[in-house]
């Protein structure tokens, strides 16, 4: 009876993280990944033939949970690099003919459920998101000058008051 250490240490972690043990739930995700990684280089004719190949979806789940485990403990900095190592594995489109239409759509949904956990934790943590090189930074405009589109001009102008 065979079965994938990637599958199990990702139920494992997500019963570690439901039961709110966050560290061993970290160490089971990173495991899962690193099955990932291990059967996706070193896997020889036979086991290529004989057992599925490593699921890509799954690990970027993986990481998604990781990501949620890290925001949990308040750990800023790895739970962005665990969701952006999750988009990197899924990034929600150009699945080709790999996938069918109902697969494809699952996936780009959790690909959207990824890109909003990292806008939140960006929006409640903007030193994060300065660090990444993502948002709002000091200094954007030249001198006094307005760049174009990120305030409303001082002048009035023409314009229809149901644009808004």
């Amino acid at each position: 009876m065979w079965q994938s250490p990637q599958v199990y240490y990702y139920d494992l972690g997500l019963k570690q993280y439901t039961d709110g043990d966050l560290p061993h739930a970290v160490q089971s995700f990173d495991r899962s990944l690193a099955a990932f990684k291990a059967s996706a280089r070193n896997r020889t004719w036979l086991e290529r033939f004989v057992y599925p190949k490593p699921d890509r979806e799954l690990a970027a789940l993986a990481d998604f949970q990781k990501g949620k485990v890290l925001i949990r403990a308040q750990q800023g900095q790895p739970a962005v690099d665990a969701l952006e190592e999750s988009l990197m594995l899924n990034a929600g489109n150009g699945y080709g003919d790999d996938v069918s239409k109902a697969d494809a759509v699952r996936m780009h949904e959790e690909a959207l459920a990824v890109k909003y956990d990292l806008e939140l934790l960006f929006k409640n943590n903007p030193s994060l998101a300065q660090q990444q090189g993502k948002g709002k930074g000091k200094g954007q405009g030249k001198g006094d000058k307005q760049v174009p589109g990120t305030e409303p001009g001082k002048q009035p102008g023409k314009g229809n008051r149901d644009d808004i």
